[in-house]
């Protein structure tokens, strides 16, 4: 059985985003990791990315000003990305979405991902199966904040609990 010195270092990804439509993009990105490392950061905006769905901004709480003013350009946060989660397997709550957001950005940057997104599901490949009913009952109990690295934390720190 595993005990939380033996878990294996476990990274997740939040993508907070313009909408849900097919012409919607990634706007904010955050990962962390079960060894306490994470970053956040806001993207700017392609000229072309006009989509803006108010429903997905009452949620996220992101003005696209904000966005303007604080946001990294998409070469940045795709660069930025990569040498922060290496080669890595990092696992996400919405692959498809997910996928489709960080193909947005990477095909926008230029760039190739080093690192392979996975399902949050798939932690069972990692974990027991006591662990993953333990880290899904946790996540139940925990708010979701609706901001990218906020709710990469939230999937590290459920993980580390459920060692507890």
């Amino acid at each position: 059985m595993l005990t939380a010195s033996d878990l294996p270092l476990i990274t997740f990804i939040d993508i907070e985003a313009s909408g849900l439509e097919p012409e919607s993009y990634p706007i904010e990105l955050g990962w962390a990791d079960t060894l306490g490392n994470g970053d956040g950061f806001l993207v700017r905006p392609l000229h072309e990315w006009t989509h803006w769905d108010p429903v997905a901004a009452s949620i996220h709480g992101i003005q696209r000003d904000e966005l303007f003013e604080k946001g990294l350009p998409v070469h940045e946060a795709a660069v930025r990305l990569n040498d922060m989660l290496g080669c890595e397997v990092v696992f996400c709550d919405g692959l498809d979405s997910d996928q489709f957001w960080l193909n947005r950005l990477f095909d926008a940057a230029g760039v190739e991902p080093s690192f392979e997104l996975a399902d949050f599901h798939q932690l069972h490949t990692l974990l027991s199966k006591q662990h993953m009913v333990s880290l899904q009952h946790i996540l139940k109990g925990l708010p979701i904040p609706h901001r990218a690295q906020a709710d990469a934390e939230r999937y590290a720190n459920a993980v580390l609990a459920s060692y507890s």
